[in-house]
């Protein structure tokens, strides 16, 4: 048997070929036929072999490929979008489908004259009635589809009789309002049964409807308010003993909007100043006290849903009260005593929840803060202008300081739309600021002199701008109060806001005080006579000045940020500010610098243009060249491949437009006009050479790419602009010239080829 371990090792691939029959049948069969070969035949082995050894491994095998194998997947369960369609929104659909079919049916009906008014309503409270009876009967194992067939039913019924009453007039106004009420009561007392918010939903938008629809114009604004007044009652009692949010916020926003459809309509402060007044009080004291009471029954924390309900509670009432005050002929008397009276209302509850407290801490604190913010808005009603800013800004930091250190979040929720407020009262007071040196001002003979940076605007801007600063110091020295999802979204975003007001207010403060000069000098050098006269070069001087600041703005905040702050964003930052206002200086700087330099060159019989006209210009170039290198300097600590292609590319159009308006400069200061066009095209030609020349240096195919379309732009406007007017000389120069450059990027690129035949890009 020596050759038993062959035909072992043959036995082996034969079993492993049974498992793979599909695919190695050939190798199989040969198999077969080498172990015969090897097989004596009084030998049984083989026979005894096969039926033994190899069904065993195959069974394995079988068993490891069922593991492996999933089993058939069973039907799929109803998703839970499919479960919302089938149960949910079909049956919505179907309701609206079938009254829109209704009314179509009842139009052609009434088109037809098939139908006398009174049968039209008949079978309109049929119909409706008819749904009404089927949606009771399939209440018992159908809840939800009745529901809405009750909706439906209850809809119907309060259109039928508005057409009853308003178009048809069978029904007196009386007995329309006794059936809509008595429709409104028997929604809410089915929602209740059915346990369905919807079916509340749909009693209440008929309950408030009631007033509008029946309404005969006689203006009895008391009746209407009173009627909202006791529906509110009812449905906010529904509402929370029921737990349905949405009822309350809809009951919430539909009084609010009848009050400010009356306030446009027919609100007339004569006669309707204390209606409006005390109603509205009612119904902010209605919303507050029934929100307040399910905190507290409920021991819930607020959240930022519940925050803004009561924000909107309260400030659509006191900007109601204070409009209907403002309109009255005396009302700016009474504003801060209105404001006053807010907090005080605020306050009295804030003494009810000090004594309910238990763990509803931060519901007291909100309110508590709610007191603060009236007493804040009493300042801006009687004080004017930058005392308002004043106030705000101080206040906030001192509200921020509160909810930070010690540890009340409220008042640090509070302290930021005091920070918005503050800053947009200063915005308010640079607006009047400016407005003061227009022509108005002037020709009217005003004293508008200000004394540049010694005055209260500026100080003001200052101030602000420490709130933003103190307030981020705070910050980021101390930690909020955790968990307070609230704080936790806004926290995050305030870290950006903060710098960055403190950067912006602090460098707009001074560009206002550095435009304030120019402006003053500006008027200051007006002549009257006739036609008043001003130096024009005040603007363009403010102008240039202005970026120049801008620069030296932009290069002290990037340099403090090198050494002390060291944070990426406000590099970037700086860079993308940098970029801007490159852009700027390249699209009006360069023309206020045109402007200057023609006002020198030119004489002028009412003012002198000094040779600060001429040296203003490098002044920029200076800064306009440290911002480009600043830009560099970030983009090669980004070290990314494109945004670097990019910056080279705005750098080499930035010197190359500032090249154009210097040789410009130089040309017209020579007294040359003739070979301005021609300059300009061969200036650009060798400068589209030198990107090329540069690109082959540092073997970047972008600066290469770059000279060629140069050159393409510079032929372009060579054929299409510059040849037409241009003398003979002047043509066969420009064309020699740009011709040669041409050739010479030409030679350059095929040198180039020949030597470096491989040459790849290295970018």
């Amino acid at each position: 048997m020596a050759d038993h371990p062959n035909l072992n090792e043959l036995l082996q691939k034969l079993q492993a070929a049974e498992m793979r029959q599909q695919q190695l049948a050939f190798d199989i069969k040969e198999l077969r036929r080498q172990v015969q070969s090897f097989q004596p035949k009084e030998e049984p082995e083989v026979k005894t072999v096969e039926p033994i050894v190899a069904p065993v491994v195959i069974q394995e095998e079988k068993t490891q490929i069922q593991q492996i194998t999933p089993k058939p997947s069973k039907p799929k369960q109803k998703t839970a979008w499919e479960d919302f369609i089938g149960t949910n929104l079909l049956n919505k659909i179907g309701i609206v489908v079938l009254v829109i079919g209704i009314g179509f049916g009842v139009k052609y009906a009434i088109d037809h004259q098939m139908l006398n008014p009174l049968t039209r309503i008949i079978l309109g409270y049929l119909a409706g009635s008819a749904l009404l009876g089927i949606a009771l009967k399939l209440k018992k194992n159908y809840a939800a589809f009745s529901a809405v067939l009750l909706s439906g039913g209850m809809a119907s019924l309060y259109f039928i009789t508005y057409a009853a009453y308003d178009f048809y007039q069978l029904i007196p106004q009386l007995v329309a309002f006794v059936l809509m009420v008595l429709f409104t009561t028997f929604t809410v007392f089915a929602a209740l049964q059915y346990k369905q918010q919807v079916i509340a939903i749909i009693g209440l938008v008929g309950a408030y409807a009631v007033p509008f629809l029946l309404s005969d114009g006689s203006g009895r604004v008391v009746v209407l308010l009173s009627y909202v007044l006791v529906i509110n009652t009812g449905i906010l009692f529904i509402s929370f003993k029921q737990d349905w949010r949405g009822l309350f916020r809809f009951a919430f926003i539909l009084t609010w909007l009848i009050v400010f459809s009356w306030l446009i309509t027919d609100y007339y402060y004569e006669k309707h100043l204390w209606i409006i007044l005390g109603f509205t009080l009612v119904y902010f004291i209605q919303f507050y006290l029934a929100f307040l009471v399910s905190k507290l029954s409920a021991q819930q924390n607020l959240k930022i849903g519940d925050i803004s309900l009561i924000l909107s509670n309260s400030f659509i009432y006191y900007g109601l009260g204070y409009g209907a005050i403002s309109d009255h002929p005396n009302g700016e008397y009474f504003l801060g005593l209105f404001t006053a009276f807010n907090a005080i209302i605020h306050f009295a509850i804030c003494l009810v929840l000090y004594y309910k407290l238990r763990q509803v801490r931060d519901v007291f604190y909100f309110v508590a803060g709610m007191v603060l913010t009236f007493l804040t808005l009493a300042v801006p009603v009687q004080l004017e202008g930058n005392w308002v800013t004043v106030t705000w800004a101080l206040e906030a930091v001192l509200l921020f300081w509160i909810g930070r250190t010690k540890k009340f979040p409220v008042y640090e929720l509070l302290s930021y739309p005091l920070i918005g407020l503050a800053l947009l009262s200063l915005l308010h007071d640079w607006s009047a600021l400016s407005f003061a040196y227009n022509d108005y001002y002037y020709y009217t003979d005003n004293d508008i002199t200000f004394a540049s940076f010694i005055n209260v605007y500026f100080l003001t801007g200052i101030l602000v701008s420490v709130m933003f600063g103190a307030t981020h110091w705070l910050s980021s020295k101390t930690a909020y109060e955790k968990p307070h999802t609230w704080l936790d979204k806004i926290v995050p975003l305030m870290a950006f806001i903060l710098p960055a007001g403190f950067i912006l207010v602090l460098y707009t403060s001074i560009l206002k005080e550095i435009s304030l000069y120019f402006n003053q000098q500006y008027y200051l050098t007006s002549i009257k006579q006739e036609v008043n006269q001003y130096n024009y070069d005040w603007p363009s001087f403010k102008a240039i000045w202005l970026i120049i600041y801008s620069a030296a703005f932009i290069l002290i905040m990037w340099f403090i940020n090198q050494k002390f702050i060291r944070n990426i964003l406000l590099n970037k930052v700086a860079a993308g500010a940098s970029i801007l206002l490159v852009i700027t200086f390249l699209s009006g700087g360069l023309v206020a610098l045109e402007a200057l330099r023609n006002t020198y060159l030119n004489e002028d019989i009412y003012f002198v243009h000094s040779f600060w006209n001429i040296v203003i210009r490098y002044i920029s170039y200076l800064f306009i060249g440290l911002i480009l290198y600043l830009i560099y300097s970030v983009v090669q600590h980004e070290n990314k491949t494109l945004l670097t292609r990019w910056e080279r590319l705005f750098f080499h159009f930035s010197l190359l437009t500032i090249l154009s308006s210097e040789l410009l400069s130089w040309l017209a200061l020579n007294n040359i006009h003739d070979g301005v066009r021609l300059a300009l095209s061969i200036l650009w030609g060798a400068y589209a050479l030198y990107l090329i020349v540069w690109g082959f240096t540092k073997n970047f195919a972008f600066l290469r790419i770059s000279g060629i379309v140069l050159f393409g732009i510079t032929l372009a406007k060579l054929f299409l602009y510059d040849l037409t007017g241009m003398s003979t000389i002047a043509k066969t120069i420009v064309l020699m010239v740009l011709g040669a450059l041409l050739l010479t990027a030409s030679f350059i690129y095929n040198k180039r080829k020949k030597n470096n035949p491989t040459d790849e890009p290295n970018e």
